[in-house]
């Protein structure tokens, strides 16, 4: 996952069948991603959603 200040939170996971996603920045803005972030958080998204369809 990429650097983020310690209060950020950038996240994926399943619960059950659903994919769960939060991007979210300390002061509660949404988050800016490089590309490559974009792409760590493509492939867990992946993941997650393979799991849940499992």
């Amino acid at each position: 996952m990429p650097q983020l200040f310690e209060q950020d939170r950038l996240d994926v996971w399943h619960d059950g069948s659903a994919v769960c996603v939060i991007a979210v920045g300390s002061h509660g803005d949404p988050l800016d991603l490089s590309e490559s972030e974009v792409e760590v958080l493509i492939v867990k998204l992946q993941e997650s959603l393979e799991k849940a369809r499992s």
